[in-house]
């Protein structure tokens, strides 16, 4: 039960750390702006696709950095517990479980990059130096040929 307590509150904690760094980073707009969208107004409400887009983008970046972190603390964890291990054979099978675990888990990750990289460049979305996005559109109509 007390496991649970403490896996709830450190996802609670890193859960409200990362809302406040995509504030940071600009992934979230602030509440700056000015409702009455005057020309003054940061974010003013007019929003399009490629804007939900782009915040999807960089989102799933964040949480696969994140994820990725994690993956490499498991190889650290995974390591100490073998070298640790004294050569018991219950605490080396243990470790080789985490560290295939590890193994695992960077596989769904860099597929996942893989992924969402191909479906962005599929839409036309291109990275510039600076780290934003732009989408190139074509003004040709749709056509079946």
């Amino acid at each position: 039960m007390l496991k649970k307590i403490i896996a709830t509150l450190i996802f609670i904690l890193v859960f409200s750390v990362g809302i406040q760094l995509a504030s940071a980073a600009g992934l979230v707009p602030s509440a700056s702006g000015t409702a009455s969208c005057d020309g003054t107004a940061t974010y003013c409400g007019d929003y399009t696709l490629d804007d939900f887009i782009r915040l999807a983008v960089l989102v799933s970046q964040w949480i696969l950095g994140i994820v990725g972190s994690l993956s490499l603390i498991m190889f650290i964890y995974g390591g100490l517990m073998f070298l640790i291990s004294s050569g018991s054979s219950d605490k080396v099978g243990q470790a080789k479980k985490i560290i295939v675990a590890a193994v695992i888990g960077l596989i769904i990750v860099f597929s996942s990059w893989l992924i969402i990289r191909f479906v962005t460049q599929a839409i036309g979305a291109t990275k510039t130096f600076n780290g934003t996005m732009s989408f190139q559109t074509n003004n040709k109509p749709n056509s079946l040929i």
